[in-house]
């Protein structure tokens, strides 16, 4: 007798923690839930490749081409913190929201000290080389037919000259002074990465920033073709968003 009750106690046991652990399971799938929502960077339209991650975990997901994202979260107490490169994050409590639309705001501190140089980027503290950077809203204004007129007197050392003054004739770049050795080379030109351009054949307009690299720094990186110094030049291009017509 004292055996069966034994073993309906522990039948009854059993059940109770069986009935207490599906309880359980239910409920952590009713509070386990999918969202979903679009990524976007203000002024540009959808944002593909940013970062969604759950704050404190490893668990996230990538914006597809479109900027749209889904991801499961655990329950309404769950951040999620969104992220790009060049962007300022965002964190957001789910709370009972199930759609997301979130605006990414550009890091605009992070990338005005930027200069290219050669074939990467550096900050403008961390730069050890004689560098010079114009941009766009530094060049010379006017009737500039020439992409060297737009940087003509705007950096020191650059030597941009027209002999005998004929309107035909191209101009002559000189960087390194003209009383050194190989003083008749012209500056190496980059434009956009491709080494050996010439300003001909680059409509002045279509120019955003100009950088000179005026020291050794430019045979480094190049070799002996930048020993002259060496003139990038970085183009304009298109962005996502609204079409604007300057």
């Amino acid at each position: 007798m004292v055996a069966k009750k034994d073993f309906i106690f522990l039948w009854w046991r059993n059940l109770t923690f069986l009935l207490l652990f599906l309880l359980g399971v239910s409920f952590a799938s009713a509070q386990e839930r999918t969202v979903k929502g679009k990524v976007t960077a203000e002024g540009e339209g959808s944002l593909p490749g940013a970062n969604i991650v759950l704050q404190g975990t490893t668990t996230g997901t990538l914006s597809d081409i479109d900027g749209n994202f889904s991801l499961k979260v655990p329950g309404p107490s769950a951040v999620l913190v969104f992220s790009s490169v060049g962007y300022v994050s965002q964190t957001i409590t789910v709370g009972s929201q199930t759609e997301f639309n979130v605006v990414l705001v550009a890091d605009v501190q992070s990338l005005q000290e930027v200069v290219v140089v050669g074939y990467g980027t550096q900050k403008r503290n961390e730069i050890t080389s004689s560098v010079v950077s114009v941009k766009a809203e530094d060049f010379n204004k006017g009737n500039v037919a020439k992409a060297e007129q737009l940087i003509q007197g705007k950096v020191s050392g650059l030597s941009i000259s027209r002999p005998g003054g004929n309107p035909n004739e191209g101009y002559n770049i000189r960087l390194r002074g003209l009383s050194t050795i190989g003083a008749n080379s012209q500056p190496l030109i980059v434009i956009d990465g491709i080494i050996g351009g010439s300003l001909d054949n680059v409509d002045p307009n279509d120019i955003e920033s100009i950088n000179v690299l005026k020291d050794g720094s430019g045979a480094a990186i190049y070799g002996t073709r930048g020993s002259s110094g060496v003139i990038l030049v970085t183009t304009k291009k298109g962005s996502r968003g609204t079409t604007v017509i300057e």
